[in-house]
């Protein structure tokens, strides 16, 4: 059983955590609780969604929800329905960020999603998915200096080295020490804020979540976004 802390520092990541994976990530609607449930968790505990969506999708997909946020892998922080102001990490970046995402190869299925400062290139749909890969693999294989090629669920990301989800909240939870970090998270970049938690943890042992299969780092293990769901309202 995945324990429920007193006093708990929740971060949460979007895709896959809060709503159901789609093949068209402009598509990706919260599960029918989450708005309510957020709201509800926000009167009574300090939440955090962290995703590598930027802040203004987010508000996008949950409005009214006023809650902080990390966008873009740690390359924004603020609070939903705000105006976040990119880092100086992700400024230094653009010219080259702008030139690859202009580069991106044409293939059949494969969607550029502009997230504004950043860009994500998903292969969900490509006819050959196994072709796809690699051709997107050899195109990220030379990089500039300063950038990250990050590979997730069928969705290549482009971010500056230094930032990433495990920095963000391990900064945030030292800000907070006298509530215990629980994250929850689907996906490669959330390895990062698993591994970065445990790492940093000291005498708090945090409560990192995997949702769904695959290998993690993470302690505990739900099977979908209907098990976050139940998962959360524990803490009411």
């Amino acid at each position: 059983m995945i324990p429920h802390p007193n006093r708990p520092l929740l971060f949460l990541d979007y895709d896959g955590t809060l709503s159901p994976i789609v093949d068209d990530p402009a598509q990706a609607r919260p599960h029918p609780d989450v708005p309510a449930l957020l709201a509800s968790l926000a009167e009574r505990h300090r939440v955090v969604i962290v995703s590598g969506r930027g802040i203004a999708k987010l508000t996008h997909f949950l409005p009214g929800v006023r809650v902080q946020a990390v966008g873009l892998h740690g390359a924004e922080e603020g609070a939903l329905g705000e105006e976040p102001a990119p880092s100086a990490a992700l400024q230094a970046v653009a010219e080259p960020l702008a030139a690859l995402k202009a580069s991106v190869p044409a293939l059949e299925g494969v969607m550029v999603e502009d997230k504004g400062a950043t860009f994500a290139v998903h292969y969900r749909n490509a006819r050959d998915e196994a072709a796809a890969h690699e051709a997107l693999r050899a195109w990220a294989s030379d990089v500039p200096e300063g950038l990250h090629a990050v590979w997730g669920k069928k969705v290549l990301e482009l971010r500056p080295r230094d930032l990433s989800k495990g920095t963000a909240v391990v900064r945030i939870a030292a800000e907070n020490p006298a509530l215990t970090p629980v994250y929850i998270g689907d996906d490669t970049t959330d390895e990062d804020a698993f591994q970065a938690l445990d790492a940093s943890s000291g005498e708090r042992e945090p409560v990192t979540v995997k949702v769904g299969e695959g290998e993690t780092a993470a302690r505990y293990r739900v099977p979908g976004v209907d098990d976050v769901v139940t998962y959360l309202r524990g803490f009411l």
